[in-house]
């Protein structure tokens, strides 16, 4: 009896990959842990998650455009080396070279290919009818759309007659009904067999994107990226989007990612044992990359009873894994709160969406000043001889305090979040922060408020 064939490797195999990347100052910011994924024939596979959950990085990382710090990328079951040939890239920005015609972009793609100038005619003919811009070859990008711009730039992937194709947010900078359109196309492309590519890898925040598109679904945590959980997606092509199941597999996608975002643990420099009779010291949390701008919005938008997070966020036409940043901004300053999958204001947040603009100011103060890691660089200050502490110092210090996170991203954050509420001031040129020296500034909130009313 003959013995059985060995099945096909996978096409893409990322194993225990690790990726840092080095900080100007301070240790190497680790980005990626031990992310496992299989990318197999005529597969789509969604890469999801939160910003900074690294999922950009992996796709540079199993194209071969960077080289991880840890782990083994294989390609057909062996170690890659280099640029993955395999492999063609669709970017969000369209990258198209503006003094080139539309056919010039995409015969790019087979600038050093071994066809005839016939053969080469007979595939340019094929793609552009394929994705719709048949009549366009003579065209200047300027002249176009960004979703025409966008087929520019999926043409020119797919005449490379790529193993795989890989998209990172193709339909971000397009406007609703242009992404729409194309994320159709790209599903009829994907289940085409003459497309020539066999397994399609997309990196979106959009959840309905990923479950309209993908048969496989990577939901990623963030700080650092790693793998939460692949969810398989077994609804028949085409997809609608008004079907329950869809609707179904869209929440609980979602639900996965507002627990992962809205109710991650908090970092901590060291663990924090309970004594017997005392209650334990609040950890340190980084302040998610949002504006207070965002936050006020966020809050004006809320009234006293809750709703669901993701309703709201379609209501405001809003990224939803984004929309989960501020959100969680709301809740570590304490005006809002999130019991299940839906968000309402506090107590305090009602407060502060009735008051005028100073009362707000005041209001924001005091709330900074109980999240520990204002209070820890405003005890700083206190007790600074000169009453000033240097950036420098701060950045080493959030470097410690959080380890995982990007030091200049969360001193920008908090600058921001500190200039609003009139809390530290910050001199650029001489590189150092001190307190705001407002007449409320160290009495009690009832004395802050009578002040500010005098």
């Amino acid at each position: 009896m003959p013995a059985a064939e060995a099945p096909a490797p996978p096409l893409i195999e990322l194993i225990g990959i690790d990726m840092r990347f080095g900080e100007a100052e301070g240790e190497p910011m680790k980005i990626l842990e031990d992310i496992n994924l299989t990318v197999q024939a005529h597969d789509v596979l969604a890469l999801l998650g939160p910003s900074g959950c690294g999922k950009s990085t992996i796709m540079r990382i199993l194209s071969g455009l960077i080289k991880p710090t840890g782990g083994i990328v294989k390609v057909d079951g062996q170690p890659l080396r280099g640029v993955n040939p395999g492999v063609a890239m669709v970017f969000q920005n369209f990258a198209l070279f503006p003094w080139l015609t539309v056919r010039e972009n995409i015969l790019l793609g087979l600038e050093n290919s071994r066809y005839s100038t016939e053969e080469r005619e007979q595939h340019f003919q094929k793609i552009i009818e394929m994705v719709g811009l048949d009549g366009y070859g003579d065209v200047l990008p300027k002249e176009l759309s960004g979703g025409m711009k966008q087929r520019v730039g999926i043409a020119r992937a797919l005449i490379m007659e790529p193993t795989i194709l890989c998209m990172d947010e193709p339909f971000s900078a397009l406007d609703v009904l242009t992404g729409e359109t194309l994320r159709n196309e790209i599903g009829r492309i994907a289940s085409d067999p003459a497309s020539g590519f066999k397994s399609l890898v997309i990196v979106t925040h959009n959840i309905a994107e990923a479950v309209y598109l993908a048969k496989h679904i990577v939901v990623l945590a963030a700080h650092p990226g790693r793998v939460q959980k692949i969810v398989p997606n077994t609804l028949p092509y085409p997809r609608d989007p008004a079907t329950p199941a869809f609707q179904q597999l869209v929440a609980q996608i979602h639900a996965m990612l507002t627990n992962s975002v809205l109710h991650d643990e908090a970092s901590v420099t060291e663990p924090v044992e309970e004594a017997p009779g005392l209650a334990v010291e609040s950890a340190y949390e980084p302040l998610p990359n949002v504006s207070m701008g965002e936050v006020m919005g966020l809050v004006q938008t809320l009234g006293k009873d809750p709703e669901s997070i993701f309703s709201l966020a379609t209501r405001l036409k809003r990224d939803f894994s984004t929309f989960l940043s501020v959100i969680k901004a709301a809740e570590l300053i304490g005006l809002v709160e999130t019991p299940g999958q839906a968000v309402r204001l506090t107590a305090k947040g009602q407060e502060f969406k009735a008051a005028d603009p100073k009362l707000r100011k005041i209001l924001m103060h005091n709330l900074l000043l109980d999240l520990k890691t204002f209070r820890h660089f405003a005890d700083q200050i206190d007790h600074a001889e000169e009453k000033q502490i240097t950036e420098k110092d701060v950045l080493d210090d959030l470097a410690q305090l959080f380890p995982g996170e990007r030091p200049k991203v969360l001193f920008k954050t908090m600058m921001g979040w500190a200039r609003y509420a009139e809390l530290f001031s910050y001199d650029q040129r001489a590189g150092v922060l001190k307190r705001y020296t407002k007449e409320y500034l160290g009495k009690p909130p009832a004395s802050r408020l009578r002040a500010n009313e005098g």
